[in-house]
């Protein structure tokens, strides 16, 4: 599924750079990167993009390239638009992580994740992908030092599926499913998240109506 997804995002970037067209070429680095922030600064985010790709493609060294990458992440991530704040962050990670910022970068990825979530009633298997990686990430990984940020993001992807157990239980009360409910609660005993007091989700009453 994600190779067709980047797939989607390089023929949206590509088609988007050919309206700089008109914005003429071989431009000094800060023409392009001067253009790029008064985009992200009017919202306009595809023109954006296109201004970064061409400052990528006529000026592959320049120091500001790492820097327009990190205003479009976060600008990406502002938007809602998770996909391509995702997608720059593998940019930035391939073409600019080192030993001084390589715990930023993962910082990055696992917060793009996080950002992205909407709702534990539609997002199961999102959730449980991220529990299973940033886990994982923590495990490898003790040494860096935004751990403590990103082990708080790992508890409340761990509270969401805390809560959707919790929902799934009350079904099969509903329904007297003993063993199923059993089974559930051993799933939120092995979260280790349950005497950890925190506000459920809103979700409104016409959603739960379709949720189960």
């Amino acid at each position: 599924m994600k190779p067709i997804l980047f797939s989607i995002i390089f023929a949206v970037f590509f088609s988007a750079c050919s309206k700089n067209a008109n914005e003429g070429f071989n431009k000094p680095a800060s023409f392009w990167y001067e253009r790029l922030i008064v985009a992200v600064s009017e919202g306009n985010l595809e023109q954006a993009d296109s201004y970064y790709n061409s400052l990528s493609s006529e000026h592959s060294a320049s120091p500001l390239l790492g820097e327009a990458l990190l205003m479009l992440i976060k600008a990406h991530i502002d938007n809602k638009e998770h996909l391509l704040a995702g997608f720059f962050v593998n940019e930035y990670k391939t073409r600019f992580s080192n030993a001084n910022n390589v715990d930023y970068i993962s910082l990055l990825g696992i917060e793009t994740n996080f950002y992205a979530f909407s709702n534990y009633s539609k997002d199961q298997g999102f959730i449980d992908e991220n529990i299973g990686d940033i886990n994982h990430f923590v495990i490898l990984n003790q040494n860096n030092k935004y751990i403590p940020y990103i082990s708080h993001i790992l508890t409340s992807f761990k509270l969401s599926k805390l809560e959707m157990n919790n929902e799934i239980i009350r079904i099969y009360n509903i329904k007297d499913k003993e063993e199923a409910k059993e089974k559930y609660k051993e799933y939120n005993s092995e979260l280790g998240v349950q005497d950890i007091e925190f506000i459920p989700s809103y979700v409104p009453w016409y959603v739960k109506i379709f949720s189960w």
